[in-house]
């Protein structure tokens, strides 16, 4: 599985997935994705098959809908909710252990899908 990590999940959560055998980038860690709008992000991810790990729940649930709207399809979005996954020393921890859950379970999204990512301890 291809991940790309938006800008708002920092490059350390790439460097542990792919500790754990996983293609993850950042958008922190590449200079020609920072900085980029969101429609772009999901763009980029698309032409390179990456499923985007974003914390900007919001607005990637509105270029969600929009893709559906315009049969546009997208490689995938894991979304990360701030109560899952708050904003604490874990953070980190409890993304990558959660994120290989997902992915030894099968449960992350196939292209055109959404996920809400559940904490592997609920």
């Amino acid at each position: 599985m291809k991940l790309l990590l938006d800008e708002m999940i920092g490059p350390r959560v790439a460097q542990e997935l792919r500790s754990r055998g996983f293609d993850a980038i950042a958008v922190a860690e590449r200079a020609d994705f920072r900085a980029v709008p969101d429609d772009a992000v999901l763009d980029l991810a698309r032409v390179d098959g990456r499923v985007v790990v974003t914390v900007n729940v919001g607005d990637f649930v509105r270029l969600h809908q929009r893709s559906l709207t315009e049969g546009r399809q997208h490689s995938g979005i894991v979304m990360v909710t701030g109560q899952a996954f708050p904003q604490n020393r874990g953070f980190i921890g409890a993304l990558v252990t959660a994120l290989t859950a997902a992915a030894e379970t099968s449960s992350l999204p196939g292209p055109g899908e959404i996920v809400y990512l559940r904490s592997a301890s609920d």
